[in-house]
C-alpha cells in the first residue's frame, strides 16, 4: 500500500509540474519554445523561418503558434493564399492567439473586405486583452476606411496609452512580486500530503529505505516545483514531518524500533532539505537550456 502511494504520490507531482505549475497560456509556451523561428521570421528571413515552423507542425500539429507563424512566412515569400489558410488554421486551432485574429483582419483590410476585417481585429482587440497597442492600430486603420473617424481616434488614442505605459514600465524600477501565491498555497498543501506519506512510512516501514525514498522524491519535486522558495516548503515540509510523528503516532515499545524510527525521521528531516536543493537545482538547469 505504502508503495502505491508513493508511486501516485510523485506521478502527482509531475501532473502538477506539467499542467499547473507553469502558468503560461498554451500559446506563450508555444511562442517561448519556438522563439527561434519567430526571431527568424522577425528579421526577414521567410525561407528559414518557414522551414523551421514546416517542421513544428509536422511535429506538432496542433500548434496554433507554429501554423501562424508558418503563414506569415509564406506570406513573406510571396505566398499569400497558402500564408492565408495557415493563419486562419491558427485562429481555428487557438482562438485565444489574438495575433492570429489580428493577422486575418490584416489579411482582409488588404482584400478591402472591411467588415471582415473589423470582425477578426475586434476578437484580436478582446483577446489581447490590452497587452499589445497593433490590435488597435490595425483596426483604427478598419475604421478610417469605413468613414467612422470618431471609433479610429479612440483605436489611436488607446494605442497611444498602451505604448506608452510599455515605456514606463521598462523605465520603472521593477516591483517585486509577492512572496505568497496561489502557486506557493498549492505547494504547501502538496507538502503536507506527502509529510503524511513520510511519517506512516516511517512507523510502518521494515527498514529506512522506504521513508528515504519517498523524501527524496517528493523534496525534489518541492524544489523543481519552487526553485527560488522551495526552502519554505522543505521547511514546513520537516516541521510536519516532525511534528506528525510526535504528536499523532506512538512511540514503539522496543528500543531497536525506537532507534529505527528515529533514523528515519532525523534522516528524513535532513534529505528534505537537501534534496529540495537539489530539485531547484535541476530547474533552474533546465530553464537556463
Amino acid at each position: 500500500m505504502l508503495e502505491l502511494l508513493v508511486v501516485v504520490t510523485f506521478f502527482g507531482y509531475i501532473f502538477y509540474l506539467r499542467n499547473y505549475a507553469d502558468l503560461r497560456s498554451k500559446s506563450e509556451k508555444e511562442e517561448a519554445a519556438f522563439s527561434k523561428g519567430i526571431e527568424l521570421y522577425k528579421n526577414g528571413q521567410f525561407d528559414e523561418s518557414y522551414a523551421y515552423f514546416d517542421l513544428k507542425i509536422s511535429e506538432k500539429p496542433k500548434s496554433g503558434v507554429a501554423y501562424l507563424y508558418r503563414g506569415l512566412s509564406r506570406k513573406g515569400k510571396g505566398k499569400r493564399t497558402e500564408g492565408f489558410q495557415d493563419v486562419q488554421t491558427a485562429a481555428s486551432i487557438d482562438d485565444d492567439i489574438f495575433r492570429a485574429h489580428m493577422e486575418l483582419g490584416r489579411f482582409y483590410l488588404e482584400d478591402q473586405d472591411y467588415n471582415a476585417a473589423l470582425q477578426s481585429l475586434n476578437k484580436a482587440v478582446i483577446k489581447a486583452q490590452e497587452t499589445s497597442p497593433e490590435p488597435y492600430y490595425w483596426r483604427a486603420q478598419v475604421y478610417l476606411q469605413l468613414g467612422q473617424r470618431t471609433e479610429a481616434g479612440a483605436d489611436f488614442a488607446s494605442e497611444k496609452r498602451i505604448n506608452e505605459q510599455g515605456k514606463n514600465e521598462k523605465q520603472a524600477p521593477r516591483l517585486k512580486a509577492p512572496f505568497f501565491n496561489k502557486k506557493l498555497v498549492a505547494s504547501m498543501v502538496m507538502a503536507a500530503f506527502t509529510s503524511t506519506i513520510v511519517v506512516m512510512s516511517i512507523k510502518n516501514a521494515e527498514t529506512v529505505h522506504l521513508p528515504y525514498l519517498i523524501t527524496v522524491l517528493a523534496a525534489i519535486a518541492i524544489g523543481f516545483v519552487e526553485p527560488t522558495k522551495g526552502w519554505v516548503i522543505a521547511l514546513l515540509q520537516c516541521v510536519l514531518v516532525f511534528s506528525g510523528y510526535l504528536l499523532f503516532t506512538t512511540q514503539p515499545e522496543t528500543s531497536g524500533r525506537r532507534e529505527l524510527e528515529n533514523f528515519g525521521l532525523y534522516g528524513s528531516l535532513v534529505l528534505t532539505m537537501a534534496a529540495s536543493f537539489l530539485g531547484g537545482f535541476m530547474k533552474r538547469a533546465l530553464v537556463m537550456k
